[in-house]
């Protein structure tokens, strides 16, 4: 088996069901046995996610096209070594490889007709544990909206505890008080501030009852010192982890934040291979991490990520915010690891212009998810949401 014809095809979604920036882009790899696979690079919110199609196509074209699928690790290592990018890092070049790489898992699933999991070693396991994300945003409805009163922080609370959840996560400064989104949040934090916080999160305490976890969201837009604010001011409530306490620029910003916490750290979305979690790993700086699988070099990666963090026993949930193929790569990579922790349920993929992407709609069942069992991936692509994305490839020559 070789590789005939790698293609690229975005999504643009941005403004659909109040998503401000919501941007797939997927790659196809095909073989000349008839079977393909799909991958997606992590990066459909925030600005950048364009750059990365080129990227799947450069890579693709060079390192993966006449060679077979089947060699994972061999592929793997060629484009992080002969690209020369690769080894100085970035998201837009390990996207690119975390889509091809799944891609290629997909096929070898197919291929052997089983899940990636069991390919991985791993028996199917009972439904995994997530967590309800982003309540910021509202839940259980089909339009984001950013909260502001804290009433509407514990309905949304209410409503997730109601579906099944006994965790959510949420960030209580985001949105600001006139319901934008929060501004020159590094530095110490403001008393005002400080009282929304405390208002916000107390809410949801309310909202879940004393049985359910909170994890507090920081998208790392505070400072050190506006993080341990924030920590000190909710330490009483039950906090599960601190997410994001601050920026990915150098440790020492972060490894202060944690050796000064009263409550535990999490982190990891916007670090890459293993080489990029190993030094906040060797700090002790966190206690649980949360790469992206479409960001950290795909499947193949993550897997070596989740391994180095079990011999520092620390545990690992996956991040996923992106189409239904994002969660299910996480959900195959989380079913195969010996330290899963806890799956993500971002309120975007509740929202109907994400769910219409594929046929299969990936949903919990009272906070628990199914890991699929299909062949590969386990997912098809909607033709009619196919037939909306803008497609290049690159193919090989006859």
């Amino acid at each position: 088996m070789k590789v005939t014809k790698i293609e690229v095809l975005e999504a643009e979604l941005s403004g659909q069901n109040g998503i401000a920036s919501w941007h797939h882009v997927f790659a196809r790899v095909h073989t000349d046995e008839g079977i393909s696979g799909l991958g997606e690079i992590g990066m459909a919110y925030g600005t950048g996610a364009r750059a990365g199609g080129p990227m799947v196509l450069a890579l693709g074209e060079r390192f993966v096209l006449g060679h077979d699928p089947m060699s994972t690790e061999t592929i793997w290592e060629r484009m992080l070594r002969k690209s020369f990018w690769a080894e100085g890092g970035g998201p837009v070049v390990f996207g690119a490889m975390s889509a091809i790489d799944a891609a290629l898992w997909d096929i070898k699933g197919r291929a052997a007709g089983k899940p990636v999991h069991q390919l991985l070693g791993a028996d199917t396991p009972a439904p995994l544990r997530c967590y309800a994300s982003q309540l910021q945003f509202d839940w259980g409805t089909n339009e984001v909206v950013n909260l502001v009163e804290p009433a509407r922080y514990k309905d949304a609370a209410v409503r997730a505890r109601e579906e099944g959840y006994d965790a959510v996560k949420v960030d209580p400064l985001m949105v600001a008080m006139d319901g934008s989104r929060a501004a020159r949040l590094r530095g110490i934090l403001t008393p005002e501030q400080r009282r929304m916080v405390r208002a916000r999160m107390e809410a949801i305490r309310d909202g879940i009852g004393p049985d359910a976890d909170i994890i507090l969201e920081l998208h790392s837009f505070t400072s050190t010192a506006g993080a341990l604010q924030t920590a000190e001011e909710v330490k009483d409530l039950g906090i599960l982890f601190m997410e994001e306490p601050t920026h990915y620029n150098g440790a020492r910003a972060h490894n202060r934040a944690a050796r000064k916490s009263p409550v535990p750290i999490a982190a990891g979305e916007r670090m890459y291979t293993r080489w990029g979690f190993l030094p906040y790993l060797e700090a002790e700086s966190l206690d649980m991490i949360q790469p992206d699988v479409g960001l950290v070099g795909g499947i193949s990666e993550a897997m070596k990520i989740a391994h180095l963090a079990h011999t520092f026993d620390v545990g690992v949930q996956a991040h996923v915010c992106g189409s239904p193929l994002a969660s299910a790569i996480a959900l195959q990579f989380e079913a195969a690891i010996p330290n899963f922790e806890i799956h993500e349920h971002h309120t975007y993929a509740q929202k109907s212009c994400n769910r219409d992407l594929f046929l299969e709609d990936l949903q919990p069942q009272r906070g628990r998810f199914h890991v699929p069992t299909g062949p590969g991936l386990g997912m098809t692509l909607s033709p009619d949401a196919e037939r909306l994305m803008t497609k290049t490839s690159v193919q090989l020559a006859r």
